[in-house]
């Protein structure tokens, strides 16, 4: 048996008294669009959310062990038409059987939906893009495509895919706009507004409530409504606010985008469609005496900013020099 560790959570907003949800993109023919609350369809937000969708993709993570197989997901951010940004954790081997396992296979789709019965390890869908892994963290994190990520190490990674994709074209290509007046991470207000982009995984098991025993409001919740409330296997949006810094150590930013498992290596986007970071899972989750892990107020999701220090080197190390010049210069920070 797999053993589960939660690394992702939902909210409850206490003021309409439900759960937080997701909002999915919604199509029309060849149209789609976003309705998002209380946001002008004027809004920059918007221009921003449909323009990133195409890019946004989910990632198939296969385990094998004798004659068994478990499947885990991510989601991550084409770069171009090869290259995917995502988090190094979602590859870490995982607990099967009481001994760590390795990944055996990783897979991407760019559907909306990407529903789990696409992913098949002897029968895949057409839609699926085989991928290995280019980098994992920084040079000097010296990890290999199967290390444990740790708190030491830079919690992201760059998948190259076995074939481009066809549909995408150059000037589509993500443009995280670094070289507009975007300030230092320590200079948006708190309660500031994010976006997080990603697929949210379908729950199955009871025991991913178990978690949120102590939360109030997850009282009668059950893993149907989670699902309900977070599109499942859709390209959806979550809308959160920024919680609290780490400061000094800039490993990561709190938030209250609300998520469910596979979210791991969304986009987060300021209101102003400005690049944020990416999402890299749960911060401040509690360990009881079973070494059972648990939520509570002081438990939110976190991202990796873009401003810090090891995502700007993680940028000169592995995105620029691997990306055409014209891509790679949106990718620079202004000098100033």
């Amino acid at each position: 048996m797999v053993k589960f560790v939660p690394n992702e959570r939902a909210f409850f907003n206490y003021e309409t008294k439900s759960l937080n949800r997701t909002y999915n993109y919604l199509y029309n023919e060849s149209k789609c669009r976003i309705t998002l609350p209380e946001i002008s369809r004027d809004s920059l937000i918007i221009s921003s959310l449909l323009s990133i969708r195409r890019l946004i993709v989910r990632i198939g993570v296969f385990y094998e062990t004798g004659s068994s197989i478990q499947l885990f997901f991510g989601s991550g951010l084409l770069l171009n038409d090869e290259l995917v940004l995502t988090c190094a954790h979602n590859f870490d081997a995982i607990e099967w059987e009481n001994k760590p396992i390795r990944h055996s296979k990783i897979v991407i789709c760019c559907l909306d939906p990407a529903n789990e019965s696409l992913f098949s390890m002897f029968n895949p869908s057409d839609d699926l893009i085989e991928a290995k892994l280019f980098r994992r963290g920084l040079i000097q994190d010296n990890m290999s495509n199967y290390d444990e990520s740790n708190v030491n190490t830079t919690n992201l990674a760059i998948l190259l895919l076995d074939k481009p994709i066809q549909s995408l074209s150059s000037n589509e290509f993500f443009d995280p706009k670094l070289n507009s007046l975007l300030p230092k991470s320590n200079d948006i207000p708190m309660n500031s507004q994010l976006f997080l982009i990603s697929y949210n995984g379908e729950l199955t098991d009871n025991n991913e409530l178990n978690p949120y025993k102590d939360e109030k409001g997850f009282e009668n919740v059950s893993i149907d409504k989670l699902n309900f409330y977070h599109n499942v296997n859709h390209k959806s949006v979550s809308i959160g606010r920024l919680i609290q810094e780490s400061s000094s150590n800039d490993k990561h930013v709190m938030h209250s985008c609300s998520t469910l498992r596979g979210s791991s290596g969304g986009v987060v986007l300021y209101s102003t469609g400005k690049f944020a970071g990416i999402h890299i899972g749960v911060a401040n989750s509690r360990k009881g005496t079973q070494n059972d892990v648990f939520f509570n107020k002081e438990t939110f999701n976190k991202y990796l900013p873009v401003t810090s220090t090891k995502f700007r080197q993680f940028i000169i190390e592995s995105i620029i020099p691997n990306i055409d010049n014209d891509t790679a210069n949106k990718w620079q920070f202004d000098s100033k």
